[in-house]
């Protein structure tokens, strides 16, 4: 009886569909950001193949597919190439533009501050900011003014005496009104 040699070709074993890849890098860099509280392994495809590997047998197939999988994701990086999870390339750009933006700013905690407000017509209320702005007195007395639907709030450490500087600008005005009329 003849002996016959079994050789085992290789096998062809499916690979995973790109949903799958997708899902599972997405628990990768979902588990980098649990543990490292941000990714610092993870910048291209090929950085994944070492997971792929372990369950599926290396091919240029898997590889082709862990690509697609990671360039259907869209995935944001961050300034150092990293890819992101939590957030969309907009949402980063818009982070990134915020804080150019804010560089200069500075935060103040309103908590300490007394809101005073003064009710006016629409039309008055970009008027009355840019004229209490230009006024150097008034400058101590608020530490900032903003537009409502229906007037101006100030936020001051000194409310009686803002209250007190606005009302001889309210009472003229009135008084001035009833004068007129007569």
């Amino acid at each position: 009886m003849p002996v016959h040699n079994k050789t085992y070709k290789n096998t062809k074993y499916k690979n995973p569909s790109r949903k799958s890849c997708e899902q599972t890098i997405k628990r990768i860099l979902a588990r980098e950001f649990e543990e490292y509280g941000e990714n610092h392994h993870f910048k291209q495809a090929s950085d994944f193949m070492i997971y792929f590997e372990s369950l599926h047998p290396a091919s240029p197939s898997l590889t082709k597919q862990v690509q697609r999988a990671v360039s259907s994701l869209h995935l944001a990086r961050d300034e150092n190439g990293y890819f992101m999870i939590h957030k969309t390339a907009e949402e980063y750009r818009a982070e990134q533009e915020l804080s150019r933006l804010l560089e200069t700013a500075s935060l103040i905690n309103l908590h300490d501050y007394t809101p005073v407000f003064i009710k006016t017509e629409p039309w008055k209320r970009s008027i009355l900011m840019q004229m209490m702005a230009s006024i150097s007195e008034m400058d101590s007395l608020y530490e900032t003014i903003a537009e409502t639907v229906d007037g101006l709030i100030l936020y001051t450490k000194f409310p009686d005496k803002l209250i007190s500087y606005l009302s001889d600008f309210i009472e003229t005005d009135a008084a001035d009104q009833e004068e007129s009329t007569s």
